[in-house]
């Protein structure tokens, strides 16, 4: 791994983690096209920590008011954590049930670009929908049933490669809130979400160094790579950096229904992971010529 490898790395999972585009797709496909190999486990971990630190940043005033809620002195933010912890529930049970399809999908590429397919259509709907519903409530309006079917697809998503943020953001939509408090919604449901995958994966990495074992050939970095702690840091900083500015845009842009732009992207990535998945990436690349680092 070199360093600008780090740096691209690192910018795709900030950018995409948040976007509605699929992270998991994009990061497939990085890992194909430049390290031609899965990400050393350490380094995907921490690039999640990255986005995980743009989330607690950007919606410090949302933490500090759910905290004040568990402490008894704000009812508001007491009701959204706990819509956040209700979410949690069927993510984790149909995330574990799903879990598997994960692997599975990284063998077979076309099924990210399927998954980007039905993303796209996800957000069209809900541009449409949020454009037409007069009616729709504030993220103070949410109910038990909103949080459950919010993280219901989230848990379902996550195994099939579908956009995490695209697809609870759409859900928040069909179950009638604004686009801003769906958008806002799905911004801090990743908070445990990033948290506990990150988490889940680290045990992964800790089991063996706990049993004085070498890590597993997958977990460790390619040969010739730059320093794992210097190509971690630059990762995570990137990481970070450029989740905070996507957060930020994907805010701004959800102020009006202007999920369109993102669904349109979706429909060509998704055309275009098809095909390379079917002609295979080495094929693509060597048919352009290109040389990998």
């Amino acid at each position: 791994m070199t360093l600008l490898i780090a740096i691209l790395l690192g910018l795709v999972q900030g950018l995409t983690e948040f976007l509605p585009v699929s992270s998991t797709a994009h990061l497939t496909l990085a890992e194909n096209l430049l390290l031609r190999q899965s990400m050393p486990l350490a380094f995907d971990v921490l690039l999640h920590v990255g986005t995980l630190l743009a989330l607690i940043v950007y919606f410090r005033s949302e933490l500090l008011l759910m905290l004040r809620g568990l402490l008894g002195k704000d009812a508001e933010g007491l009701r959204l954590a706990g819509w956040i912890v209700l979410a949690m529930v069927p993510t984790v049970v149909f995330g574990f049930a799903t879990r598997h399809l994960k692997a599975t999908a990284k063998d077979h590429l076309w099924v990210y670009g399927v998954c980007l397919l039905v993303t796209a259509a996800l957000l069209f709907t809900a541009n449409n929908l949020s454009a037409k519903n007069n009616e729709a409530r504030d993220l103070g309006e949410m109910g038990p049933w909103d949080a459950l079917a919010i993280g219901t697809i989230q848990g379902l998503g996550g195994g099939f490669g579908l956009s995490r943020s695209g697809s609870t953001i759409a859900m928040g939509v069909f179950r009638g809130l604004k686009l801003p408090s769906a958008t806002r919604f799905s911004f801090l449901l990743g908070m445990p979400t990033i948290l506990g995958a990150a988490v889940l994966e680290g045990t992964h990495i800790l089991k063996p160094l706990l049993l004085h074992q070498p890590l597993p050939a997958e977990m460790a970095f390619p040969a010739g790579s730059i320093s794992p702690a210097v190509a971690c840091a630059v990762g995570v900083a990137v990481a970070a950096a450029s989740g905070y500015f996507a957060i930020g845009l994907l805010d701004r842009f959800t102020r009006k229904p202007r999920l369109n732009p993102f669904a349109f992207y979706c429909l060509c990535a998704g055309v275009a992971i098809i095909i390379l998945g079917t002609v295979g990436t080495k094929g693509f690349i060597y048919a352009q010529g290109v040389s990998l680092p």
